[in-house]
């Protein structure tokens, strides 16, 4: 129940209600995630999510595909018309990569920041809770001066260290610090709890829209017979964020060959996709990563007949320098009439011819 929603509500009835949605939610998102077979999709899915999330509350609008397609090695592509536009998205790309380092692979520099913030969230837990705690820790931890994304990069080792969570989800309550919201405590710390919830509802909802796709792939990968591997190859691809051919067949146990034939009649039923625009080294995923596709810029490619090396000035992939239509020889001798002979001055040329003759000159005669 939100504070909208219950306006007459008093200030510890917001909180008490804020308190009791997240214990709940947090609950329920930790009981289906429970050793669930498609963990390793489920984070690399909502680290994207978090990482666009924080970094939409500081200002910066990201593309979470894009960041996927950097963490995955591939190369994405360059959005924007201009140079202002293109170096814009750049920036706004290594804000993202931060962001997810903070979330899921903090530095050295990073991890020293966070083991200062998981203090002071123990410090406020030992009274009230890990709920509460966090949440006047992480105020206290502004109120200090520091910036967010410690903090947030600590909660996520807190709630696996209080075993609210026994997975490393990123729940930060991003939403709380963005424009507009009071920062009065009666107010802000029902925020935050309810922030907190609708992260993880989210991502609830979304994890069950992922099981959705996965049982779908199931039901049409055509198995037929007992030995068949086709239902296996769909839980390994939905399991894993990417993958390749090779690495299929290596945890199925068959040739790279029948991996491909695998993967070619999931594509052409359309029970997965291809993102790297390859033909060889493709990468493959569960549906829903068509906008990283997207994202991925495509390899060059040489044009059809054209040999290797510097295209000749009759080929049509170089560009022209007349006009279409317009005869070269007739340019030409329009441009020299209108340029017309060029002045040369030989006087230096003459002085310098007779020198050379003088020198000459002197050798012949010194060797005689």
């Amino acid at each position: 129940m939100s504070d909208r929603q219950s306006p007459s509500l008093s200030p510890n009835d917001r909180l008490y209600a804020a308190l009791t949605r997240v214990a709940v939610s947090m609950g329920r998102l930790d009981q289906r995630l429970h050793n669930h077979p498609l963990l390793p999709a489920i984070l690399f899915r909502e680290r994207l999510e978090a990482a666009r999330i924080c970094a939409g509350v500081d200002g910066y609008v990201i593309d979470p595909w894009h960041l996927a397609a950097e963490l995955e090695g591939l190369r994405p592509k360059l959005q924007g018309e201009g140079a202002a536009d293109r170096g814009t998205n750049v920036d706004n790309a290594k804000v993202a990569f931060e962001q997810y380092q903070w979330l899921a692979r903090p530095t050295s520099t990073q991890t020293e920041c966070i083991q200062q913030a998981i203090e002071l969230l123990r410090f406020e837990a030992a009274t009230v809770g890990p709920i509460l705690g966090a949440t006047r820790a992480f105020r206290r931890w502004i109120d200090n001066g520091n910036s967010r994304s410690p903090m947030r990069g600590a909660l996520v080792f807190f709630w696996q260290e209080t075993l609210l969570l026994r997975v490393r989800l990123p729940l930060t309550g991003a939403r709380a610090f963005a424009s507009g919201t009071s920062w009065e405590r009666p107010l802000w710390i029902p925020c935050f709890l309810n922030a907190l919830a609708d992260e993880a509802e989210g991502i609830h909802a979304r994890v069950i829209g992922l099981e959705c796709q996965w049982h779908h792939a199931r039901a049409h990968s055509g198995a037929r017979r007992s030995n068949s591997r086709a239902d296996t190859a769909i839980d390994l691809i939905a399991a894993f964020p990417l993958l390749s051919a090779t690495r299929l067949a290596g945890l199925l146990g068959v040739s790279v060959k029948s991996a491909y034939l695998l993967l070619e009649r999931f594509l052409a039923e359309g029970l997965i996709t291809e993102v790297t625009h390859r033909m060889a080294r493709r990468l493959f995923a569960l549906k829903g990563f068509e906008p990283l596709r997207v994202a991925v810029r495509p390899p060059k490619r040489p044009v059809a007949g054209r040999k290797q090396g510097r295209p000749r000035r009759d080929d049509r992939c170089f560009p022209e320098d007349f006009t279409e239509g317009e005869d070269k020889a007739e340019y030409a001798q329009q441009t020299a009439k209108l340029i017309g002979p060029l002045p040369i001055d030989y006087g230096p040329l003459e002085e310098a011819l007779a020198l050379a003759d003088a020198a000459i000159g002197r050798m012949q005669a010194f060797s005689r």
